[in-house]
């Protein structure tokens, strides 16, 4: 006998490219890295696989502060970049080509996102006469890099471990590990104010955070990662929460 499934739809990770923004690097120069991201979103498809969804930031839908649904109250943050490739002309100015020797973008192997990143290169190409090598490594080298500081740019899943959005923005501190090189001490401070309030006091300041973040470029959501829990027909009582994770059978009953 068939059994039918219902699916519980969540995400915790959201794809981003990652510009390496560190001092002497050619993505140290935020205009330059806002041109980039502006063509990036202007030329980014959903791809069909259905396992990825459009994002209004980097924190995904779900997650909470204090009971309140954090991208509600945030709303959309993803910058919005007007005139992109006028900004990259302004941008280039007084930088060689050779500036750009040796910039790749970094994914890890099995992403499902290899078109997406040929999309968006091609875009560049078009629109600034860049063009990069892509390089897809084992997920263990691309980890290691990322960790290391050794890339130019990535695509990279920013996951939100335990459901936490303090945590996913903590990343980009240098106290949290940096993870594009950027930093900034407002950013660093409202985040550490944002762990001493509570309610829309401490949501306000998170969104306060991201949305710095996102204006600098250094961090471009580009896709939230659709995961599925399936459960029978007929199953009741089941406590999930998929940012802990726990999947709670102590209630549960089958019809």
């Amino acid at each position: 006998e068939a059994t039918s499934l219902q699916s519980v739809e969540y995400s915790d990770t959201t794809w981003a490219l990652l510009f390496n923004a560190s001092e002497g690097s050619v993505f140290a120069v935020a205009s330059l890295r806002q041109a980039l991201a502006g063509i990036a979103l202007q030329n980014l498809s959903v791809p069909s696989s259905g396992l990825f969804t459009e994002v209004t930031g980097l924190v995904p839908d779900g997650l909470t502060v204090d009971g309140i649904d954090y991208r509600d109250a945030a709303g959309d943050l993803l910058p919005t970049i007007p005139d992109a490739k006028a900004l990259y002309m302004q941008a280039r100015q007084g930088m060689a080509s050779s500036d750009f020797n040796g910039v790749t973008i970094l994914l890890p192997q099995g992403s499902g996102l290899t078109e997406t990143v040929e999309q968006i290169n091609g875009a560049w190409q078009k629109d600034c006469s860049l063009f990069f090598s892509v390089e897809e490594v084992p997920q263990e080298e691309f980890d290691k890099r990322l960790a290391a500081g050794s890339y130019t740019i990535a695509l990279a899943p920013i996951r939100a471990e335990g459901g936490s959005v303090y945590q996913m923005l903590q990343q980009f501190t240098a106290e949290g590990g940096g993870l594009t090189g950027w930093s900034d001490p407002i950013y660093s401070q409202r985040l550490a104010e944002s762990a001493q309030q509570t309610g829309s006091a401490r949501c306000a300041l998170l969104a306060d955070c991201e949305r710095q973040l996102l204006e600098g470029c250094a961090v471009v959501p580009l896709l939230g990662q659709q995961k599925r829990l399936l459960v029978a027909d007929g199953i009741k009582g089941l406590v999930f929460d998929p940012f802990t994770p726990v999947l709670d059978l102590t209630y549960t009953t089958k019809n």
